[in-house]
This record gives C-alpha cells, structure tokens and sequence, in this order.
C-alpha cells in the first residue's frame, strides 16, 4: 500500500519529523496518539486526527477524503463504527454539508461499518453499491433531505482544490478537467496518453499533469488505470468471462504487467479476487 495521505493533511514539518523517527504515513495508526503529540510537538485533537486518517485508509478502496468526512461525523477509529447504521451515518452527513451526497460515498460507509464489523479486506466500496440501491428503493430518502447536489459546494469543486492565479482561470478549470475524464471513459479499452488528455482539456501536458493531480490526488494515468480496474471487477463478478479475456478487454494487452497491477491494488490475484467475490454472494 503506497501514502495515500494527502499532503494537504500533512503539513511539511510533520513529515520530516515523522520521517526522522522512521515513521512512514501509512503506518501513522500503529502509534499511541499521546505518542504522536509528543514527537510532532502537535495538539491531541491533530494527532488523533493524523491516527484516524492514517487507519481509516487501511479498509480497501477508501481515500483521505473519506476518511475526512467520517473525522467530521466525529469517528477516530475503525472500532468506533462498529454496529452503526450507515444510512443514519449518511443521513449525519448529508445534513452536516447541507447537501445530498454522491451515492459511491453512502457505498463506502456501508463498506466501513461492513469492515468494522467483519475486518474483510476482500471487499471495496463498489461491492455495496446494489445493497445501497435495494435499501434506497425500499426505503428511500428522509423527508429532510437536503435538495442541493454535493458537487454545487465550493469546497468540492475540483478547480477549487487548485491554486489558481486568476479567477477566470478557476472558474474554467471545472470545465478542463472534466473534458479530460470524458475523453478517458471513452478510450477505457484504446487507452490514452497524457498528451491525449492534455489536449482534451486544453492545457499544456505540464500543466495539466500538475492541475489534474492537485484536484484529484493521482496522477491522470493512476486515475485512468484506476478506472480501468473498476470495470474489471465488474466483469470478474458479473460475467465468466476469462481472465485473460477481462484483461485485454479493459485495455491490459499484457497479461503479466495486468495481473502484476492488479495486485498491487487489491492484493490478490484476479482469481483469487473472483473466487472470493462468489463466495461472499452465494
């Protein structure tokens, strides 16, 4: 698993500290907080802050800003969400940002309280997301729902999360990046190249490499091989379609360097990965 805090979260002093004392990010949560407080010279609020980021991105598929949202709903530890309802969780949040969310993050709180629960390291948010919409369609929506989308908040618009020396450039920005996520859903199997995207969205490669991953905290290429890799689970749980077959299919013409990737993302082999998956929903 490679430090998947955003440097955002961290400030500079904190690493170099943390960095000193041999201490990776990613193994932020195997120390006391009293501990981190001491050695970072931080408050106990921010070190347990820094614990829960860090353990939060133990449970597979989950990002920093997840992690910092179940931080804002007051949850430090995985242990904490055990036996919680994700729905009311949910509904916690919607109220709290005065917004209705994307519905991948109420799938990645049913896999957070699933994994408190269970520790089940084989399953990833899209793993919930017919649970959610079988519960939704039975269910639906509190009355109080707020009726403004996620993505009309300031804070959450990509161009947003950029330094941008004008405004025009800010308010265009939106606009650049999502022409650049179009262009690679269209290509899933062709593939693209940086300067493909580049172009798409109107910028210099330069430029649009260092925007891209200020906005989305992966480079364009780990963003499109993670795209790629979402609709290979697919079809490793819902087709019986070879292996060799998903691969090329998803645009992996080399079978070794796929099933290599593959791995370093989930931790197991694509058969391994399909097997589990038909044990869970038999």
């Amino acid at each position: 698993m490679s430090d998947r805090i955003n440097r955002l979260d961290i400030t500079s002093s904190e690493k170099r500290t943390l960095r000193a004392n041999k201490i990776k990010l990613k193994e932020i949560h195997h120390h006391p907080v009293k501990r981190l407080r001491a050695m970072l010279g931080i408050s106990n609020i921010r070190a347990m802050e820094l614990r829960a980021l860090s353990e939060f991105q133990t449970i597979p598929s989950v990002g920093v800003r997840f992690a910092q949202d179940l931080i804002s709903l007051g949850f430090y530890s995985i242990r904490q969400l055990n036996g919680k309802d994700p729905a009311k969780l949910v509904d916690r949040l919607e109220r709290q940002l005065g917004a209705w969310i994307d519905p991948c993050v109420e799938d990645q709180m049913r896999l957070c309280t699933h994994y408190a629960t269970h520790l089940d390291d084989r399953m990833n948010w899209w793993d919930f997301t017919n649970e959610r919409k079988t519960f939704r369609q039975q269910y639906g929506y509190p009355a109080s729902r707020p009726k403004r989308p996620w993505y009309q908040l300031e804070k959450y618009k990509p161009a947003n999360r950029v330094k941008a020396q004008h405004e025009i450039t800010k308010k265009d920005l939106n606009k650049k990046l999502t022409r650049a996520l179009k262009c690679m859903r269209e290509n899933l199997t062709s593939g693209v190249t940086l300067a493909q995207l580049a172009d798409a969205a109107h910028l210099s490669p330069f430029h649009f490499h260092r925007l891209f991953k200020g906005a989305y905290e992966l480079t364009p290429l780990q963003y499109f091989t993670r795209l790629r890799m979402k609709e290979v689970c697919k079809l490793l749980t819902k087709t019986k379609m070879p292996i060799s077959l998903v691969g090329s299919t998803c645009g992996f013409d080399d079978q070794s360097s796929f099933i290599r990737l593959f791995k370093k993302e989930f931790k197991q082999t694509p058969l391994a990965y399909r097997n589990a998956k038909s044990i869970v929903t038999r």
